[in-house]
């Protein structure tokens, strides 16, 4: 049995399949495991990330394996403790909408719970509902602080099927001592075969090959492929025979859209001790949040968080030119102080840039409701589909939506081999000596 990525869908398939008995190889393109999930160690003394940070809402499907794991988790108070900046004064959020150009957004989460088909971009929605001034500006914030996209590309039905109105109502914890720890539990005792880039996929009914880009290739009678949608609609995978329409139309209706961090180290906090995340309706950043709290005695570490047309704007200068741009806008938001003084350091993680992620997480186009049903759907034979951007039962496109997937993928591989329904999470798996090739 194959396994295509080691991110959280290839690990969480590799082992619910691995307690089953049966031996399984995880091909990963990288030097390590966790795709999307990034914690940086050597950055500030403390782990920071660089990809996914948050485990959302108080239901996340990953709650029992963070518990059975023992890891600690801080619950982050994004709601209640922000400020947002829609071009004027930064404000906490309530006195923002009882500005008069803003009050008329107060309502948009109600009307956007209840838009109803034919389906329409966000750019739509928010002009059929008369949002002028900072109310737009506001408007616009609700459906790009977390989609990597623009207005136009947005569609409103697609972000109601994938349950983003739950992200932003629902809580957010990080877990203490980094993401990678819950990666690493998921990971335990896998055979991973490490700097193995896939270069083509062969599927037929009776198997999967593959072949990486110097050549060697694995087989198996199965396979879960759990790429990102980046690197599957860049054709950078090459799949033999090629896939049906209806995994080409999904590659289409969805849109893998660019995100980037930028870690700053300071050597004081400049930002008032309560703040959580700061959102920017305008400028080159998305959001700003300390990655810690204040009554942690960590570092003064700030996050810039860059989606869509932001996160593309500074990936394409040198990093250097790019921090001077984020420092500028600190300074814009924090008038009295020079955030230049205090840097002691900085990192950038572009997953734009990344070969083996090309994007930071995905949604639906305007009529793309459905896609990921598509995507998911196993209509290619012993070839099986996995990862964040196939999960429908969950939050699209999180660390929970990969999980699922991994176990609904595992499922339906011990069908078509006819293995019957995977172990518990509680079952130990087999040692390794004992498990037979399938």
């Amino acid at each position: 049995m194959l396994v295509i990525g080691a991110g959280v869908a290839g690990l969480t398939a590799a082992r619910a399949l691995a307690r089953q008995g049966l031996s399984v190889a995880v091909v990963e393109a990288r030097d390590r495991t966790g795709g999307r999930v990034l914690t940086i160690r050597d950055f500030c003394g403390h782990p920071v990330e660089g990809g996914a940070e948050f485990v959302h809402t108080a239901d996340a499907e990953t709650w029992p394996e963070i518990h059975a794991a023992r890891l600690a988790v801080r619950k982050c108070a994004l709601a209640s403790r922000g400020m947002f900046n829609l071009g004027g004064r930064t404000r906490r959020l309530p006195w923002l909408l009882l500005h008069p150009g803003a009050w008329s957004a107060f309502w948009v989460l109600h009307r956007l719970a209840r838009a109803r088909p034919p389906d329409m971009s966000a750019r739509d929605f928010i002009e059929r509902h008369g949002y002028r001034g900072r109310a737009r500006v506001w408007a616009e914030m609700v459906f790009t602080a977390h989609l990597p996209g623009v207005a136009e590309e947005i569609g409103v039905l697609g972000l109601l099927e994938d349950q983003i109105l739950r992200l932003h109502l629902g809580s957010f914890h990080r877990i203490t001592d980094g993401y990678d720890r819950f990666v690493d539990h998921l990971g335990g005792g896998l055979d991973v075969r490490r700097r193995f880039p896939v270069a083509t996929v062969r599927w037929a009914p009776d198997g999967v090959t593959v072949v990486a880009t110097d050549g060697r290739a694995l087989s198996a009678r199965a396979a879960i492929a759990t790429l990102p949608l980046g690197v599957l609609a860049s054709g950078a995978v090459e799949f033999i025979p090629p896939l049906p329409e209806s995994k080409r139309r999904a590659f289409s209706e969805l849109v893998m859209g660019p995100v980037l961090k930028l870690l700053l180290h300071f050597s004081e906090p400049f930002w008032p001790a309560w703040l959580a995340n700061l959102g920017c309706g305008t400028g080159p950043v998305t959001v700003y949040w300390p990655a810690f709290d204040s009554g942690q005695r960590a570092p003064a570490v700030l996050t810039a968080y860059c989606t869509g047309p932001r996160a593309t704007h500074l990936s394409g200068r040198p990093e250097d030119e790019a921090v001077a741009i984020v420092l500028a806008d600190l300074a814009r938001l924090f008038p009295k102080v020079d955030p230049g003084r205090l840097l002691l350091g900085h990192q950038r993680i572009d997953w734009t840039t990344d070969p083996f992620a090309r994007g930071g997480y995905t949604f639906a186009r305007p009529g793309g409701r459905g896609a990921r049903a598509r995507l998911a759907a196993p209509d290619t034979a012993a070839l099986l589909w996995a990862g964040a951007a196939t999960a429908t039962s969950t939050i699209a496109d999180t660390v929970q939506a990969a999980y699922v997937s991994g176990l609904r993928a595992a499922e339906e591989v011990l069908s078509f081999l006819g293995e019957g329904p995977p172990a518990p999470a509680g079952r130990p798996a087999a040692p390794r000596d004992e498990r037979r090739p399938r």
